[in-house]
């Protein structure tokens, strides 16, 4: 008995899934409707530059950037007056590690109606405290998500490059955690394991649990907001 023309057709459509997922290689093409005049943006340009928060003076850095490039972050030397290529709205993160200055991280979507940005580095002191949104965690877990790795070894060469500094890794969760004192300090004990096994002294980090009293989102209409709850900052204690 030959099957029904619209069975043979699902079993086809099956096994050529079955096929892609089954070698975990696949490709997804383009959809034509992406390309109409309605959706398609033109490349923006968009001049990045590094300066001294204090002085305005500008300084010559590397930052590692993620979203320049699809498959890894690019290391990326900026002057003053640096011209890059973005595609308009996009997300980028940005590293930047310079010695006496603060760790700099950040989020930012390239905007057509901003031509000009300047990372504004602060000099270091105790004391200072900055939000990391680039070290992530599985979704409703406590373990790093891959992604982090470029963050977390940027924090690696922030110490390196500091040899007298001494940081606090501080956690922190939404309220929707059923223990957020717990799982935000063992998101902090997370990084402090990574970077140890990553050649730190441990004696030069401590670490921190916030809880959910520092959320960014009070109450989070988005999964993306009560993913940022659950965050990494550091805070200096020794210089």
């Amino acid at each position: 008995m030959i099957p029904p023309i619209c069975v043979r057709a699902f079993g086809l459509l099956f096994a050529m899934l079955s096929c892609i997922y089954g070698s975990a290689q696949f490709v997804v093409e383009r959809s034509p409707w992406l390309d109409g005049d309605a959706v398609t943006e033109e490349p923006m340009q968009q001049e990045w530059a590094v300066a001294n928060q204090h002085t305005t003076e500008f300084i010559n850095a590397e930052l590692t950037v993620e979203g320049l490039n699809p498959r890894k972050p690019v290391r990326l030397q900026v002057d003053k007056g640096t011209t890059l290529e973005l595609a308009p709205h996009r997300r980028y993160g940005r590293l930047c590690v310079e010695p006496n200055f603060m760790l700099y991280a950040d989020y930012i979507y390239a905007d057509p109606k901003v031509p000009t940005d300047t990372l504004l580095l602060e000099p270091l002191a105790v004391g200072l405290e900055t939000a990391l949104p680039a070290i992530e965690f599985m979704p409703g877990t406590e373990e790093l998500y891959y992604t982090s790795v470029p963050a977390i070894e940027a924090l690696r060469d922030f110490i390196e490059v500091n040899p007298t500094l001494s940081l606090a890794i501080i956690g922190h969760d939404g309220d929707d955690a059923p223990e957020p004192d717990r799982s935000s300090r063992n998101r902090a004990r997370a990084v402090f394991e990574y970077l140890v096994s990553s050649g730190v002294n441990a004696n030069r980090l401590s670490i921190e649990g916030r809880g959910a009293s520092q959320r960014l989102h009070p109450q989070p209409s988005t999964p993306e907001e009560a993913e940022a709850n659950r965050r990494i900052s550091i805070r200096v204690t020794n210089y």
